[in-house]
């Protein structure tokens, strides 16, 4: 007797109130957390639900989220606030998800982090955090980013590693005098030095064929690799004098561009 196991994706559900026309695939739409309170000053469009299909493969945190998004621009709605998550268990390999839709006038406004992209640079406003003077004494500007990574588990098969380059809005911030161009040409070479590792770690982890089997030895080359990345964000501070030594600054961007382009294979999961 030969008994067929079939996989399947994540069931995706959606309960609709206000009818609007879909968004373009490339609108932003901003993710809210469990956690995060913020007023949402809009109409609740309606809701969405991410959850096991039975057997689900490619249902991780990272990839429900990506699949809600496709499902609010499908609704017209360009701001998810996450109601309900629930983790993989004994019952679920996957990642459950219960989020509320909202079409805001501004979705920028409501981002508590920016996902690295070569078609998005950072502006003042993304910064949001209160300046800490007292422990960054003579500093204009703090860029707050780091990477992490997730791998997906099921019965069926070892699951996919995701890597993602994060900028923190609320962990980074400006003090009014260094509100210009310059320095913010140089806090954006620091989120771009955290995705030139972003991406170094994607190319690790496909040389060593990780997959969320080998757990223990994906975290080492995380570890490696993230050490790595503070390191030389500490070298970029300490060689241009925090953006100060404008010929350096340059030499530091024209290095930035290349090793991008570099790790152009790696950009994305």
């Amino acid at each position: 007797m030969f008994l067929a196991l079939i996989a399947c994706s994540p069931k995706l559900k959606s309960s609709i109130l206000k009818t609007l026309p879909p968004l373009p695939k490339e609108a932003i739409v901003v993710v809210l957390g469990l956690s995060d309170d913020q007023n949402i000053e809009s109409e609740i469009i309606g809701s969405i639900i991410a959850k096991d299909g039975g057997l689900a493969v490619n249902c991780t945190f990272y990839e429900n989220v990506q699949n809600l998004k496709v499902l609010a621009r499908k609704h017209g709605a360009n701001l998810i606030k996450i109601t309900e998550h629930k983790i993989p268990d004994n019952w679920s390999t996957c990642h459950r998800l219960e989020a509320e839709i909202y079409k805001v006038s501004n979705p920028r406004s409501y981002e508590t982090q920016i996902e690295w992209s070569e078609d998005r640079k950072l502006t003042w406003d993304d910064f949001k955090g209160q300046p800490d003077t007292v422990n960054y004494p003579n500093t204009l500007a703090i860029t707050n980013s780091g990477f992490g990574y997730e791998s997906g588990v099921s019965m069926l098969k070892s699951g996919k590693v995701f890597v993602r380059s994060v900028f923190n809005n609320f962990d980074s911030w400006v003090v009014p005098e260094g509100r210009n161009d310059y320095v913010l040409r140089h806090e954006q070479i620091h989120f771009d030095i955290t995705e030139i590792y972003s991406r170094k770690l994607r190319k690790e982890l496909a040389d060593a064929k990780i997959t969320s089997n080998n757990s223990a030895k994906a975290q080492l080359i995380f570890d490696r690799v993230f050490n790595e990345m503070r390191k030389r964000q500490d070298r970029y501070d300490q060689e241009t004098q925090r953006g100060d030594k404008k010929e350096t600054q340059e030499h530091w961007e024209a290095i930035v561009t290349l090793e991008l382009a570099k790790y152009e294979l790696y950009k994305s999961n």
